[in-house]
């Protein structure tokens, strides 16, 4: 009975997985089909993205070979769009599409490339002042590092993705922050003090907000200590003509 039950629940799943890559598959052509007949690029570069994104759930393809093939026309339609996008400086779709190869190279594990986009993805977010593009794309960044054992820096990019999590009060609707630290307490120990499942400061916007302000500070002593510095170059390269009293640039 247990054997029959067993075979039963795994045609069940097989046949979930073939419908869902049927219905794949035919949300895929008729992307296609309205590309055939769409000619103005910001249309077309959506369509791109949108068949790149279907590509990028590549887990649901039923073998390896297939996967491989899912692969690659995520980051060939992706690097369509990422044209178009181009051509038109759209910034938001050029951060789409970054993101979009950032994971289509990291699951074939060019950690390398994979790194370099999400790395521009990232700059971008920053320009736009996006907090939770910022925040997706350090844990992007962080998980890369993490595969090529990269611990440490990994550290650094989850440790910003949480004071901003939690300075935007999105800590709690922001999981993949504490799933992404607890991948890395798999590899790394950490005191109890860092820990952040352990210590309750950690999510608390008073201590960012605090060291925010110290950094500020220290940035604004900094600059004023580099313009004093240039105001006595600048008297120190200067000297007085006595017969002329005319101050003379060196």
């Amino acid at each position: 009975m247990r054997l029959y039950m067993k075979k039963i629940a795994t045609l069940l799943i097989l046949i979930a997985v073939f419908s869902s890559g049927f219905a794949q598959a035919g949300i895929i052509d008729s992307l296609k089909q309205q590309l055939q007949v769409t000619t103005e690029d910001s249309l077309k570069a959506d369509i791109y993205t949108k068949i790149a994104t279907c590509y990028l759930d590549f887990d649901s393809a039923p073998n390896t070979y297939t996967k491989r093939i899912y692969q690659e026309n995520a980051i060939n339609y992706t690097m369509a769009a990422l044209h178009l996008f181009s051509k038109r400086a759209d910034t938001t779709g050029l951060k789409i599409s970054y993101t979009n190869l950032s994971k289509a190279y990291r699951s074939q594990n060019k950690f390398a490339q994979a790194k370099w986009f999400v790395l521009q993805a990232n700059a971008l977010s920053r320009q736009q002042n996006n907090v939770n593009d910022i925040i997706n794309s350090l844990v992007e960044l962080a998980s890369i590092k993490m595969d090529i054992r990269d611990y440490n820096l990994a550290r650094k990019d989850l440790n910003e993705a949480l004071r901003l999590s939690v300075l935007n009060n999105s800590i709690d609707d922001n999981a993949q922050v504490k799933q992404a630290f607890t991948r890395l307490y798999n590899f790394i120990k950490v005191t109890d003090e860092e820990n952040i499942f352990i210590n309750a400061n950690l999510l608390k916007a008073s201590t960012y907000a605090s060291l925010t302000s110290k950094k500020k500070a220290v940035k604004t002593t900094k600059m004023t200590t580099a313009t004093s510095k240039r105001k006595i170059y600048a008297v120190s390269n200067k000297k007085v003509d006595t017969n002329n009293a005319v101050v003379v640039s060196l």
